[in-house]
């Protein structure tokens, strides 16, 4: 078992966590943030069949999204698309969201 140091301690932990929850914490890369994630009752089996779809057709966007900016007319296109939304950060992120909601 990892052991957590948390650098920015937690000032309050508001509502009652049940024993048989996991919290995990990590550093947010943006602003360094800790944040606590609290998994209910994790479930350590295997992926199923809907799962696994989805994790495959999310490799397949990964992987069409290495193409499509690869491609300068069509990393153009999704740049000048970008640059008009606010919600994503990066370009990779938001050409590998619009390819996956597409499928």
């Amino acid at each position: 078992m990892a052991i957590i140091k948390n650098a920015t301690p937690f000032d309050s932990v508001k509502k009652k966590f049940s024993g048989s929850d996991e919290i995990h914490f990590r550093n947010r890369k943006k602003d360094n943030a800790t944040i606590g994630v609290r998994v209910k009752n994790p479930y350590d089996g295997g992926n199923s069949e809907a799962q696994q779809a989805v994790r495959d057709a999310f490799k397949a966007a990964q992987s069409q999204a290495t193409t499509i900016l690869a491609d300068p007319e069509q990393r153009a296109t999704y740049e000048a698309k970008f640059k008009a939304q606010k919600k994503y950060v990066t370009l990779r992120g938001y050409v590998v969201a619009q390819v996956f909601a597409k499928q």
